[in-house]
């Protein structure tokens, strides 16, 4: 399921994320279109895919993976394919930030996350982890490779191969993915082993879920105790932690977007620009894979450490105007990214537990779609107005050191007795340690 889950999540979303900037120039060429408007569609890009999170938590609860992964990815196709076929913006607007950000919404980030939290509790963070670590893998190939495709045939093809990619997806998602480890024969990484007449596992401490009060068991077979939600919600913990993913996501939605156009107005070529940004994303599998080390210390410093880390490599990109400085720079952003991005999980998950994550993580995302979509916007117009990317990388970096102060000191959050408390296995610090 781990690697199952690296290659749906891996070609499902980084082709269609990172090819909108790597094709910008032509674009721009082709249809007439400015930088501001290349930012509009990345942020609705990214705006779509965040609104529909809840929605897809709802469906996973209901249908499960397997289901929401295929219809997404069937769905983020189509969209893509209108996108090859494109003659103006509105085209784009429609097939790209509509279409194809539904079809990603419903298919990658949300499925992706909750995948090692339905499968895995002592393994979590290394699950996550390598699942993650898919859209770095695949991203690092994807821009060299989309900028021959340019050089060989158009933007228009480039699309046509996103759409092939996500029918990929779409297949994969069918055969192979299976919603719990129940359906195997399995039960999750961690759990004791039970009565085999007794459905309910009862991890150390902690009663049989089955008698939480008001609770349900869900299609994956997880509890779902009324009042968990919005309880998760209501907690300080759950608008800091929030805040901290903004500092680590929007910085990167606005380097894809724009990196490449930065990098050329320093004196790069479109090929060496997507060459320098296929780095960054390739460093930032190396950083998916450290954040496994919330299996072992806080994860909420291992977040803000990341966040420091990509503040500093911000402010040296904004005047990296030679290999030597741009490569270090987009290595940094990327390694410190995938760390940050790892730990966001499974910071939300020992905040709120299985009981609240899906719930807590749908709407996560669909507000940092919201918060994520003026990143580019904003960035492209004051690049149109001023002609630097300067004032906007200064900022960013600005925003991840305030958001590595906030979680910094942020400590995980009472669980309600319907709640549950945190099981062994899972990392809560030295303050908390006896819980486990």
């Amino acid at each position: 399921m781990v690697g199952i889950g690296f290659l749906t999540y891996g070609l499902g979303i980084a082709p269609a994320y990172y090819g909108l900037g790597i094709f910008a120039s032509s674009l721009i060429a082709d249809l007439e279109l400015t930088r501001q408007q290349i930012g509009q569609m990345f942020g609705a890009f990214t705006f779509t895919y965040g609104l529909v999170s809840p929605v897809a938590a709802a469906v996973i609860r209901r249908w499960g993976i397997r289901a929401t992964v295929t219809a997404g990815a069937l769905c983020a196709a189509s969209g893509f394919w209108v996108v090859s076929q494109a003659t103006s913006a509105t085209e784009i607007y429609l097939g790209y930030s509509l279409v194809g950000g539904v079809g990603i919404g419903f298919s990658t980030l949300l499925p992706a996350q909750a995948m090692p939290v339905f499968w895995f509790r002592r393994y979590r963070a290394r699950a996550t982890a390598i699942i993650l670590s898919g859209a770095g893998v695949v991203g690092f190939l994807w821009p060299p490779a989309a900028g021959l495709v340019l050089e060989v045939w158009d933007w228009r093809v480039g699309w046509q191969i996103v759409t092939g990619i996500s029918l990929l997806v779409a297949a994969i998602a069918v055969l192979f993915i299976r919603n719990q480890p129940s359906d195997i024969g399995q039960r999750r990484d961690g759990l004791p082993p039970q009565d085999p007449d007794d459905p309910t596992p009862v991890g150390p401490g902690r009663r049989a879920e089955s008698s939480v009060v008001g609770s349900g068991t869900d299609v994956a077979g997880e509890p779902m105790p009324k009042g968990a939600l919005m309880w998760a919600l209501r907690t300080p913990q759950f608008w800091i932690a929030t805040f901290a993913t903004a500092a680590n996501t929007v910085p990167w939605r606005v380097v894809s977007a724009h990196g490449g156009l930065h990098l050329e107005d320093l004196g790069f070529t479109t090929l060496a620009a997507s060459t320098i940004l296929g780095v960054r994303v390739g460093a930032s599998l190396f950083g998916r894979l450290t954040g496994s080390l919330g299996d072992f210390m806080s994860p909420m410093r291992v977040l803000a450490l990341a966040l420091l880390v990509n503040a500093v490599a911000l402010s040296v990109f904004v005047s990296a105007g030679s290999a030597i400085v741009a490569y270090p720079c987009v290595i940094a952003i990327g390694v410190a990214y995938g760390t940050a991005y790892t730990s966001e999980v499974v910071v939300f998950g020992l905040f709120f537990g299985r009981a609240a994550f899906v719930g807590t993580t749908g709407i996560r995302i669909g507000l940092i779609g919201v918060i994520g979509a003026l990143g580019p916007i904003l960035a492209g117009a004051a690049a149109d107005r001023t002609g630097s990317y300067a004032g906007t990388l200064w900022t960013l970096g600005g925003l991840a050191v305030l958001g590595a102060a906030s979680i910094w000191f942020c400590r995980p959050p009472d669980r309600p007795a319907f709640v549950g408390q945190p099981q062994a296995g899972e990392y809560t610090g030295p303050a908390t340690a006896e819980e486990n």
